[in-house]
């Protein structure tokens, strides 16, 4: 049965264009199917609850990214989570349609290191630019680049030395 509420409506048509955008960073910034399920449902039930506003689709959409990272920082610096040895469960690459080479590269940038994981999802997997991700982040533009070149550099070293032990 459909919902005749507009304000509901309008939440189905967000939640359908922005499912991929919240659930692809909080998946890749969490490891764990259910703690992304519960940033995904957070972060759109506290968009519906505030009901704000935007000028643009742009502020919409980057409102929706800065709640959905700063979920993600709540949820891993639950005490439970800090108690708790999290295992890497899922498999998002399958998820979002990645084959082949783009499941590699996926792979590794979920094994970087949150600070690099996290810039990396947002300039080549969101399409961000830099001062967009400084914006977001509360962090100098500087800051940005400097974590993307050293995530590129692990990255290059991590998927060259696999290709080396014969992973790939």
């Amino acid at each position: 049965m459909r919902n005749n509420d507009p304000n509901v409506q309008a939440l189905e048509q967000i939640i359908r264009k922005y499912k991929n955008t919240v659930y692809g960073i909080a998946a890749a910034m969490l490891r764990n199917r259910h703690e992304a399920d519960d940033v995904f449902q957070e972060v759109f039930l506290l968009y519906y609850k505030k009901n704000i506003g935007f000028d643009s689709e742009n502020a919409r959409r980057s409102w929706l990214i800065r709640t959905t990272v700063n979920k993600c920082r709540q949820a891993n610096n639950s005490v439970w989570n800090t108690r708790v040895e999290k295992t890497d469960e899922i498999e998002i690459a399958e998820e979002f349609g990645f084959s082949g080479e783009e499941s590699r590269v996926f792979s590794a940038v979920r094994e970087l290191d949150d600070k690099y994981r996290l810039v990396v999802i947002l300039h080549y997997f969101q399409g961000l630019a830099i001062a967009e991700i400084s914006e977001l982040l509360g962090e100098r533009p500087n800051t940005v680049s400097v974590r993307l070149n050293r995530a590129r550099k692990l990255l290059k070293e991590r998927l060259e030395e696999d290709d080396e032990n014969g992973y790939f």
